[in-house]
């Protein structure tokens, strides 16, 4: 994985084999973007504890929606607005792959 940098040299994405991830891609700095080939989904941390107001209501929005919730202790990654065939399994697989690759460049 490939990690993508902006112009302050902060990881603000990454490239793979056969797509690409995005921290955010709204206006609001909420959400990001992950693409697996043609298929895409909307992607973000949650802690019910430490997220501000407008992830808590996002948050609220998508658990009426498709979405899928990986719990890791307490942070949880949401997908949802998935777009394609492909399962919500691909798509987390990437995620956890690509936070922890960023996780490994901080160390």
């Amino acid at each position: 994985m490939e990690m993508i940098l902006n112009e302050n040299d902060l990881v603000v994405g990454a490239q793979f084999e056969n797509g690409t991830i995005q921290d955010y891609i709204d206006e609001r700095k909420t959400y990001g973007l992950v693409r697996i080939e043609e298929d895409t989904a909307n992607w973000f941390l949650f802690n019910k504890q430490e997220s501000d107001d407008e992830l808590q209501e996002l948050y609220k929005k998508i658990l009426k929606e498709e979405h899928f919730i990986q719990d890791d202790f307490g942070e949880e990654i949401v997908v949802f607005n998935k777009q394609g065939s492909r399962n919500f399994d691909e798509f987390i697989k990437k995620i956890d792959a690509y936070l922890n690759d960023e996780m490994g460049s901080i160390f």
